[in-house]
């Protein structure tokens, strides 16, 4: 009776640390996701922060 309970309980934490591991996959990979698409974000602040200098140094020459 006892080694019954015991596996259902290791039945139900193995379960259950599946269910965790799943979504920390699910996390891991959505913070992958993130870190590129700041990485484009981040490269078109670059570019369109230097087409503004590029633009007022022309307005300004007008």
């Amino acid at each position: 009776m006892i080694s019954l309970i015991i596996i259902g309980v290791g039945g139900v934490m193995s379960l259950l640390l599946s269910i965790i591991a799943y979504f920390l996959k699910l996390l891991v990979q959505d913070i992958r996701d993130l870190k590129k698409d700041y990485s484009s974000l981040r490269e078109l602040c670059i570019w369109l922060k230097a087409k503004q200098i590029s633009l007022e140094s022309k307005i300004s020459k007008t």
